[in-house]
């Protein structure tokens, strides 16, 4: 398994989503290096990426097992994943990013067994659903999706790798395991002392008594009746989920090592300590040099979990939620803390939200067919992007940021109460709108979370109110009011128009 430098190129069996093309964010390098937690080391570090030019930046995420409906603490992964992604496009850097599709497993297989149909029936309807929800939350487009079902040959191979290299060894059943005990370094990102350690996977007890150790982990798991399987040399099977990451990010990103490895809290133990281990034993090389870990979302104060009845699955929360509402509900907390979803919390989102929505249709009524302009002499604004930008340079702090999208947003309010004063309020529009493409928040609230009106609705009955007082009928345009107002949605006139805003 040489090393590849060349720049990544697209392969057979990577599956590229169907998400719009990368946005081109207007580059603004940074005047010191973004900073980043390193959860390997356990301290905030600049970032310095592999490439000698410091501009392409190889970063894989572990992505989803496609069995079903991914709930919304899954979403907020994805989405503050590509938070660091964006980020890291809006300074310069030329991101190669891979987040896998787990398509084979023990979960797909038993969906698939419960449905009478196909592994692959199951697989397909949600990767699916996956791509649709990533594209309704606002993540960029661009990605690699390499499939495990599509990279079969290069796990075999690297398993053999690990055989011959004396770190995994097969047992009778046609299975194959990785040897903890070989690698010394096991447990340097979870810090786990190796006997309090508890076994990652569960194994039937005849499989116990084949491992050489409990915590040795499957490389391969020999063919049983009814399951998906694959030829190897050691009998028909299927891989592992561990190997899995390893093999795919090397093969979608053609490089041993990668700069960035990211994934929920909850897989930095056992998930990427084994992928740590069986990728530097089958290369010699460190795996990934940056482990970002993101916060679990509790609900109410209380964990999501089955039993407690609360998990909520992200396409059932976007029915009554807007998906912009919850980008932002998203970032109101640091990537890797935790996040506690309330009721409470997620109106307070709403009104931010809304509040910046409300300032950019103000200023865009003001100024009509003119386009935003450059705000970069503004010497007010400019303070306010460097506030955004010292925030995300510092370990992406989105709550930061959204503080100094707060900020432009009164800045723009303050310029709006000037009217006569055109420029001023285009630069300060032109902020705004660079300041949440960053972020991935553009766009007006579409969620008919209030009386099932659209925005387009909403502008509608708005446009026959103001008819209406043309035509002196005043029954009627307070009667629109009235029921806009019953439905969720305030207006606000003014001389240059009638603003409106959820409430």
């Amino acid at each position: 398994m040489g090393s590849v430098t060349q720049p990544p190129r697209p392969r057979k069996g990577l599956l590229r989503s169907a998400l719009a093309s990368t946005p081109v964010l207007p580059i603004l390098p940074p005047t010191m290096p973004i900073q980043i937690f390193n959860s390997l080391t356990r301290q905030k570090e600049a970032f310095a990426p592999l490439d000698p030019a410091g501009k392409r930046v190889l970063f894989y995420a572990c992505g989803p097992t496609v069995y079903g409906k991914f709930h919304i603490g899954n979403a907020r992964t994805f989405v503050m994943t590509d938070v660091v992604r964006r980020w890291l496009v809006k300074r310069g850097h030329d991101v190669q990013f891979a987040m896998n599709i787990t398509d084979v497993d023990d979960k797909i297989i038993r969906k698939a067994n419960d449905e009478g149909v196909a592994s692959e029936v199951i697989a397909a309807r949600y990767t699916d659903y996956f791509l649709s929800m990533l594209e309704r939350l606002g993540n960029m487009g661009g990605v690699i999706h390499p499939k495990a079902t599509q990279h079969i040959p290069q796990m075999v191979t690297m398993i053999a790798d690990l055989v011959a290299r004396g770190h995994a060894y097969a047992t009778p059943d046609g299975s194959v395991w990785f040897e903890v005990g070989s690698f010394r370094d096991y447990g340097k990102l979870s810090r786990m002392p190796l006997d309090e350690m508890k076994q990652g996977e569960r194994v039937d007890a005849a499989q116990q008594q084949l491992k050489r150790s409990p915590l040795d982990f499957a490389l391969w798991k020999g063919a049983k009746e009814g399951e998906p399987s694959w030829p190897s040399p050691w009998g028909n099977g299927r891989p592992g989920w561990h190997i899995e990451c390893s093999s795919m990010s090397m093969e979608a990103l053609h490089s041993q090592t990668i700069d960035i490895h990211s994934g929920g809290s909850d897989l930095r133990f056992p998930h990427h300590e084994n992928e740590i281990a069986q990728s530097e034993c089958a290369t010699g090389k460190r795996f990934a040099r940056y482990w970002m870990h993101m916060g679990m979302l509790d609900i109410e104060g209380m964990k999501m979990s089955k039993s407690l009845g609360n998990v909520k699955n992200i396409d059932e929360v976007m029915e009554f939620i807007d998906p912009l509402i919850l980008r932002y509900f998203f970032m109101s907390a640091k990537y890797g803390d935790k996040i506690d979803y309330t009721e409470s919390t997620i109106h307070q989102c709403q009104s931010a939200m809304e509040r910046m929505i409300t300032a950019d249709q103000s200023a865009r009524r003001i100024l009509g067919t003119d386009s935003p302009t450059d705000w970069n002499s503004d010497e007010e604004l400019q303070a306010t992007w460097n506030e955004f930008a010292a925030g995300m340079d510092d370990d992406f702090n989105s709550p930061r940021a959204l503080a100094a999208i707060a900020k432009s947003v009164t800045l723009l309010n303050t310029r709006i109460a000037n009217e006569n004063d055109k420029a001023s309020i285009a630069r300060a529009t032109a902020l705004l709108a660079e300041l949440r493409e960053a972020l991935g928040i553009s766009g007006e609230l579409v969620r008919k979370n209030t009386g099932g009106l659209g925005d387009e609705e909403i502008e509608s009955l708005i446009a026959q109110r103001t008819q209406a007082k043309k035509d002196r009928n005043f029954t009627l345009a307070d009667q629109i009011r009235k029921d806009l107002l019953g439905k969720g949605v305030q207006l606000e006139d003014s001389r240059t128009g009638t603003i409106w805003k959820r409430v």
